[in-house]
């Protein structure tokens, strides 16, 4: 009888981290291994929002360079596609599966996120549309504020199992 190898949370990994363990494997990023083996979550938590990040700062430039949309809209448009694009990533990729539906996750996570949405609307706003400061500079502040924001209202609310209760 064959026995099947099942990937433990000994050795911090799951599931879902198979494609970042196979891409530190390849032969050019093998030398950075130690490091990720060694805080594995975090790694692939920062290059997921690193993905998220850099897709809503690009969408904000273009809506706004390109399109000549005032900060705030553009700020918003592209925090609308980064939310869809980040909660794909995180769910499948990062946090543990819930008994949540996909849609109620959903919806929590963009609730959630809306407190985010907030902060850097208020900032673009007295920034970018008032005092004019270019809204590159404005964004790429904002950056570590929402980064760590949304970390703790995803991990807190959002992609957190239900609790049994106890019969």
């Amino acid at each position: 009888m064959e026995e099947k190898k099942e990937i433990t949370m000994e050795n911090n990994s799951k599931p879902q981290f198979a494609i970042f363990d196979w891409i530190v494997s390849l032969p050019v990023i093998r030398i950075v291994k130690p490091l990720y083996e060694w805080k594995k979550a975090f790694w692939i938590y920062c290059f997921l929002g690193m993905i998220s990040t850099v897709s809503n700062y690009l969408m904000t430039i273009l809506f706004n360079r390109t399109f000549h949309l005032y900060g705030t809209i553009a700020n918003t448009l592209a925090w609308v596609l980064s939310t869809l694009i980040s909660f794909v990533l995180f769910r499948y990729f990062y946090f543990d599966r819930t008994n949540n539906s996909f849609f109620n996750e959903l919806v929590k996570f963009a609730s959630a996120r809306l407190f985010t949405l907030g902060v850097e609307t208020v900032s673009v706003l007295v920034f970018v549309d008032i005092l004019h400061v270019d809204i590159r500079i404005v964004k790429l502040i904002l950056i570590p504020v929402t980064a760590i924001l949304n970390y703790f209202i995803s991990k807190l609310f959002v992609f957190k199992n239900k609790k049994e209760k106890a019969a």
